[in-house]
């Protein structure tokens, strides 16, 4: 819907689904920075390993392996295409794009 002759020429249904298309991409685009705010907030967090008079902060996560598995995330996925089957994601993982997309291709 870039230019407005586009706009004219759809039907009051195309553009109305091109709307809700786009405010889906908006919430995914809104979801993803809040996810990546919630992992910098993890990724700076610290533990108190010392005591009251003497307190030591360290990071939660040594290294970036601990906060971030890629190795085991990739074996994972190479394990899904050779068995086939399709691992679904817990709802809790999915941006509601996503849940309703899921839900869609379920009934047919």
């Amino acid at each position: 819907m870039e230019r407005l002759i586009d706009v004219e020429e759809m039907t009051l249904t195309e553009f109305h689904y091109k709307r809700y298309a786009q405010e889906y991409k908006e919430i995914d685009e809104e979801y993803r920075l809040h996810k990546l705010a919630f992992l910098i907030r993890n990724a700076e967090a610290k533990i108190n390993k010392g005591t009251e008079k003497k307190p030591k902060e360290e990071y939660a996560f040594k290294e970036f392996k601990d906060f971030f598995d890629y190795e085991s995330v990739l074996k994972a996925v190479d394990a899904e295409l050779v068995s086939g089957k399709s691992i679904e994601k817990p709802s809790k993982d999915l941006s509601p794009a996503q849940i309703a997309l899921q839900r869609n291709l379920r009934k047919g």
